[in-house]
């Protein structure tokens, strides 16, 4: 199956943890090509997304969540990744019988969508109803009976009585103004408890320029491991070498620095290289991280002292 795959175009190997692959690939859509030992194998993945994994060892064959646990097994693994385009991945996955969980997303939408529009046209033109008519039945009212001319009922005691109290005019009535309610003394509100969220920290994410200029480095002769990192983690690593000890005497080589430099007048830091038997560590600022490359003993120092250089000035070597 590897072999009837198109090839795409080649970013670089390098070796990494399995989980940096999905962290570093929200923009990728390609193949991500993984060799471990005499086996090899690949990730299909679509901006971040894995759609298919596969690894094949003699004749074992792994599929599916078989080969990434057989690929997060491994703390680190070397991979090339291979950008396809649209026709190079729709091919890939017809090879892999797999279906593209976006498109498939988004024609559901499109017939949901059309399916609104057709209800909607079919309330619009559904015909009137005509009412049935209202009948209105009228009550006619007995007719009234006139009294006869000069006969009237007696006017009530209780009238005539009223008639005989005075009316009192209502300017010489004194009127009370009303007692304002006594106020309220405020009632102490209770403060609310702020409820801080942790922050999470964000995950360092290379471009893939800046992955193409150290996996170039990696290539030079006598370069053994080259990592990037910053306080928190190491970011990327290319060459097999236990990094967290080197990085942890990196670090403390860049706290010696900070406090050396603010009594130097004769500029920014550039590098700084340790000497051990079995080479040298050099450690360097990279845009907002730091480089840690081990070098074996007959290397050029100048060489790459200048690679550095041209680094720090152009962004490239």
């Amino acid at each position: 199956m590897i072999d009837q795959l198109p090839e795409g175009k080649s970013i670089g190997w390098m070796q990494a943890p399995p989980q940096w692959i999905f962290t570093h690939t929200v923009r990728f859509v390609g193949i991500v090509r993984v060799v471990i030992q005499d086996g090899e194998g690949f990730i299909l993945i679509k901006k971040g997304k894995a759609l298919m994994y596969y690894f094949k060892h003699g004749r074992i064959e792994l599929r599916g969540h078989a080969a990434l646990d057989y690929f997060n097994s491994h703390p680190t693994i070397e991979f090339n990744l291979c950008k396809y385009t649209p026709e190079e991945f729709a091919q890939a996955l017809k090879i892999c019988e797999v279906e593209d969980i976006d498109a498939a997303e988004e024609g559901e939408g499109i017939k949901e969508q059309a399916a609104a529009v057709s209800q909607q046209r079919e309330s619009v033109e559904e015909p009137v109803r005509e009412q049935p008519p209202v009948i209105q039945r009228v009550i006619q009212q007995p007719p009234q009976v006139a009294e006869p001319a000069g006969v009237s009922e007696p006017e009530p005691e209780w009238n005539q009585v009223a008639a005989q109290v005075p009316v009192i005019p209502e300017a010489a009535i004194p009127v009370r103004p009303a007692e304002p309610e006594a106020a309220k003394p405020p009632q102490p509100v209770a403060p609310q408890p702020v409820i801080q969220k942790p922050v999470v920290p964000q995950p360092a994410v290379l471009e893939e320029p800046d992955i193409k200029v150290i996996g170039q480095i990696k290539k030079l002769n006598g370069i053994v491991a080259i990592s990037v990192f910053n306080d928190d983690r190491n970011i990327l690593l290319m060459g097999d070498v236990e990094i967290e000890p080197l990085l942890k005497i990196a670090r403390t080589m860049l706290a010696t620095i900070t406090t050396i430099t603010p009594h130097l007048d004769w500029g920014s830091f550039v590098h700084m290289t340790l000497q051990i038997p079995e080479g040298n560590v050099i450690i360097a600022p990279y845009h907002e991280n730091h480089l840690c490359i081990l070098t074996t003993r007959t290397i050029n120092i100048g060489h790459i002292r200048r690679i550095l250089r041209d680094l720090q000035q152009t962004g490239s070597p």
